[in-house]
């Protein structure tokens, strides 16, 4: 169970990152937002990127819990795409930060890790020979592209509404495996037996 007081923390922390500039926000300013003493704030983080951190790593397990498969991962991408939507203005404010502990490299080791799950996931189940080296590869330039696209879709006044930007995605992504199933024969084996 999730501690209250973190909860707090972690809420505090959004309001003021929604309402000024990161860079001014300090540990005083979110304990007094959250009505808490300062001191407690060590308690539970080191810093403030790492309540940035915490926030975005629970919020979206929560969000995409049970669905960091194959067979669900057009599920996975709606969830998630449907939290940054729902938290627009909070990540528009933090996937823009560049320091050393930036918000947008836990997002890519994220997407990173989602990503070499659903593929593992895909090459057990339609028994794929992907060597490791490759799927590292897509792990990394699929990872890349979504925090890019992310990142444009989150920007203020972006043309491109939810609906539209999964659609968009899901196609880029089925695309990609359907390619790398048709690459490998799956497809055609597949067309075979439907047609026996």
């Amino acid at each position: 169970m999730i501690s209250k007081t973190k909860l707090k923390i972690a809420k505090a922390t959004k309001q003021l990152v929604i309402s000024q500039p990161f860079e001014s926000i300090s540990v005083t300013n979110i304990m007094v937002t959250a009505n808490l003493r300062r001191q407690t704030f060590y308690d539970y983080f080191h810093d403030k990127y790492a309540v940035l951190d915490w926030i975005y790593t629970t919020e979206i397990n929560e969000a995409v819990k049970y669905c960091n498969t194959y067979r669900y991962w057009p599920q996975t991408l709606l969830k998630m795409m449907t939290y940054f939507e729902n938290n627009r203005l909070f990540y528009q404010k933090v996937i823009i930060l560049d320091q050393q502990n930036a918000p947008e490299n836990v997002i890519a080791n994220h997407l990173r890790q989602m990503i070499g799950n659903i593929f593992t996931d895909l090459s057990q189940k339609e028994q794929l020979p992907i060597s490791n080296d490759y799927c590292n590869f897509l792990q990394a330039l699929l990872s890349r592209t979504l925090l890019a696209e992310l990142k444009r879709f989150l920007q203020p006044g972006s043309p491109i509404n939810l609906h539209d930007e999964v659609t968009n995605l899901r196609h880029y992504l089925d695309d990609g495996i359907n390619g790398m199933l048709l690459r490998t024969r799956r497809i055609d084996s597949y067309r075979h037996s439907a047609d026996l």
